[in-house]
């Protein structure tokens, strides 16, 4: 997409969020482009029926599995073929993103930690993608900013975590196929609620631990931690007490363990099928491996996310923004410098034009000089509240 059609639709969602005229779509699917560490990153988001610009939706991140050269045109429309996560969406009434892992001739991946070539061995920065869009989208789509969960497959569920690991703060819940924990060391600042689901005999990610297959050489080196050390990790980084282990869950087939009595109530979920493979549980088959019949991943994540919030966390900014007046910056519109009131003066704060340009990004705006900007429509981000400002 070119720049100037990803401006256009963007200048169109901020006008009717301006307006605040009360609009009502079928499903829709916008194919769009961010820029991001001087390079243009794409993505599609998928807007369910009856969608509204006056209400406040969850939002729901999608990261497809790594792909192979000569297989990255799939892109974004691998995982809701797989998943079929977008008619979910449509059923239940929220946002679903999928951002695209950046393409090199030797294919897409995820920049997860020690998986997956080629974005983890040129040292793609997705975790400043993933922000950078999130900020975005705050901006120009009803979101609810408490509700923002991420899933995936395979590369992009290992993206997930790195997530959880990394940006906590921001992400209410995660829902990881096909995948271990990559990421190391992993600290993140809140407690961050888990569903995984993997499969004892996936081809790919051996379930109890081990080298990836000799037939695929990017991922023949890559060792994948055992399941079991992955909920061990989130067991202590969620303070979980107890672990409750159902073998043969309803006769059909999976094992379910439980980390409970966990911090925050962020509790972890995993469920271990022994059928399927390196696929999506309940979902349409791909080229590599049949899928689970002994559940249906989709159903059971979204039901897992709708218990839970940003409501608990450790960094105290988000409580804070909660239970304070709401920020105001002044003056309004501006010349050259904006002040702010009833801020802690720990808010991470970013400057973005109406082209979705960031223009500046820090936590001590009032010391910035914004003498040389453009007059023009801007919005000042502070984590999750939005101010729209003018430049004269």
């Amino acid at each position: 997409m070119s720049k100037e059609k990803s401006m256009g639709k963007f200048i169109l969602a901020l006008g009717l969020l301006i307006t605040g005229i009360n609009f009502a779509f079928g499903q829709t699917d916008i194919y769009d482009s961010i820029y991001v560490d001087q390079d243009w990153r794409t993505y599609n988001i998928h807007l369910p029926k009856g969608f509204k610009t006056n209400a406040k939706y969850a939002l729901v991140f999608g990261f497809h599995g790594g792909q192979q050269a000569g297989r990255t045109e799939i892109g974004w429309r691998a995982l809701p073929l797989q998943s079929l996560l977008s008619d979910k969406a449509d059923k239940e009434g929220f946002i679903v993103v999928y951002p695209e892992g950046k393409e090199f001739v030797t294919g897409r991946s995820w920049n997860a930690g020690d998986c997956c070539p080629p974005s983890s061995s040129k040292g793609v920065d997705d975790v400043a993608f993933t922000k950078i869009l999130l900020d975005s989208l705050f901006v120009k789509y009803p979101v609810d900013t408490t509700r923002v969960y991420a899933t995936g497959t395979s590369n992009g569920a290992m993206f997930c975590y790195r997530l959880a690991c990394e940006l906590s703060h921001r992400i209410a819940a995660i829902a990881p196929n096909a995948a271990s924990l990559m990421q190391q060391p992993c600290n993140p600042t809140k407690k961050v609620p888990i569903i995984s689901f993997n499969s004892k005999i996936d081809p790919i990610v051996p379930y109890y631990g081990g080298f990836g297959p000799t037939g695929i050489p990017f991922l023949k080196d890559v060792y994948f931690p055992a399941q079991d050390s992955t909920l061990r990790i989130w067991s202590r980084a969620n303070s979980c007490s107890q672990r409750d282990t159902i073998v043969n869950g309803k006769n059909n087939g999976f094992d379910f363990i439980r980390l409970r009595d966990c911090g925050c109530d962020a509790e972890v979920h995993h469920y271990a099928t022994s059928d399927g493979g390196h696929s999506w549980p309940g979902g349409i088959p791909n080229d590599v491996s049949p899928v689970s019949k002994q559940l249906n991943a989709t159903d059971l994540l979204w039901s897992f996310f709708q218990k839970y919030t940003l409501k608990c966390s450790t960094t105290g900014l988000e409580n804070a923004l909660e239970t304070n007046t709401k920020m105001a910056a002044y003056p309004n519109p501006f010349s050259n410098k904006i002040n702010l009131t009833n801020a802690t003066g720990v808010e991470n704060l970013t400057l973005m034009n109406g082209f979705g340009q960031f223009i500046w990004k820090g936590k001590n705006i009032d010391q910035q000089d914004f003498s040389a900007l453009s007059p023009g429509l801007y919005y000042l981000i502070a984590e999750h509240q939005f101010i729209r400002m003018v430049k004269n």
